[in-house]
């Protein structure tokens, strides 16, 4: 049996045996920078060069210059974080690839060395200068719509009572009619009334002036606007009737026609080319009155692009003035190609624009 006295002496031993252990391992205890001199020494031992010549190794090694490097490539190219770099999902601004733009060490974005500039996009106008209302529409589709409304007005103005049961078509019809006799006096072909066209012009929109009143429902507005119709139909008919309103040949459409008048003819085009070429049938059978519809079409719409007119100062409504009018020179050109697909995509734009327009610019 070991009394108190030994078993201190034996834990104290112990204790010192362990201690000189550990001061006995690499690093630990003893003479620190003796033990970092003699690290250094044989490193340099082992990477001096023989017979005086360069030897390249993969070790960190440092320049004249004090830059570390690898393999000769300078240490500080390399990220400190490699994963947590490779994490970062923030977008380094200031140019695509090659420009000089790049992320700084704070974060903060440096400006490109060089700048590749963007092209602007073109704004949607109407037709360059003045617009070539023979490309838009011929003199035989124009007379055509002439003719065509002329004899929708005569049924309409038959008698007192059928006039007053279209008090609300006659403005849409009149208004129209205005239209094309101006588009004829601008028009580059012949028409042996154009150089009476502004005459025209002044008596249509008479009929409309009454018929838009609050007394066009009595019989004096009838004889007025019977009046005027008939005399329409002379100049029509290359004849000279009297009384002709005194009216300058020049005009610009804003003086003379409503812009919702015409969008509703618009809308009876839209509706009429939905019921007459719906199909590929319709569509071969009724393909000529659809040119003419289509012609008118993209003539109004091209009108809404002209300055001062409609709502031409704001670029979403020329956006789509303009898709109309192409998509209607689109569905013109698909009738004599017998491109049904062609012509019935072209139509869909149409609708997509004219529901586009009336939910922001909606008129009458």
């Amino acid at each position: 049996m070991m009394g108190p006295f030994g078993r201190a002496i034996t834990q104290y031993s112990i204790a010192f045996a362990l201690a000189a252990m550990i001061c006995a391992m690499p690093g630990c205890g003893g003479d620190k920078k003796k033990t970092e001199t003699a690290s250094k020494s044989e490193k340099s031992k082992k990477s001096k060069p023989k017979s005086g010549g360069s030897t390249k190794t993969s070790t960190t090694k440092a320049e004249d210059d004090g830059r570390r490097t690898v393999g000769g490539i300078p240490f500080d190219v390399y990220f400190d974080n490699p994963l947590g770099e490779a994490s970062d999902q923030r977008l380094i601004t200031g140019g695509p690839a090659g420009t000089g733009g790049g992320m700084t060490d704070g974060g903060a974005t440096t400006p490109p060395a060089t700048t590749i500039a963007e092209p602007e996009p073109e704004p949607v106008v109407a037709s360059a200068g003045r617009p070539n209302w023979s490309e838009l529409i011929t003199v035989e589709e124009l007379l055509g719509e002439v003719k065509a409304i002329r004899n929708d007005l005569n049924s309409r103005m038959v008698n007192f009572g059928a006039y007053k049961r279209s008090t609300l078509e006659i403005p849409v019809f009149g208004s129209t009619l205005a239209f094309l006799a101006d588009i004829a006096r601008r028009h580059d072909g012949e028409v042996k009334w154009k150089e009476k066209a502004h005459f025209i012009r002044a008596l249509a929109i008479e009929m409309v002036d009454v018929t838009s009143s609050s007394t066009a429902g009595v019989k004096k507005s009838y004889d007025k606007v019977n009046e005027s119709f008939l005399k329409i139909c002379d100049i029509l008919d290359s004849n000279d009737p009297p009384e002709l309103p005194e009216v300058e040949a020049d005009a610009d459409f804003v003086d003379f026609v409503e812009m919702g008048f015409l969008m509703k003819r618009l809308e009876r085009g839209e509706e009429w080319l939905k019921n007459n070429t719906g199909s590929e049938d319709s569509f071969n059978e009724k393909g000529a009155l659809a040119q003419r519809e289509l012609s008118v079409f993209a003539t109004i719409s091209e009108s809404f692009m002209t300055e001062g007119f409609g709502y031409n100062e704001y670029e979403d409504f020329v956006e789509w003035a303009n898709g109309m009018r192409d998509a209607a020179k689109a569905m013109h050109k698909a009738v004599p190609a017998k491109a049904f697909n062609e012509f019935d995509a072209a139509r869909s734009k149409i609708s997509q624009s004219c529901t586009a327009c009336h939910g922001v610019y909606r008129n009458g």
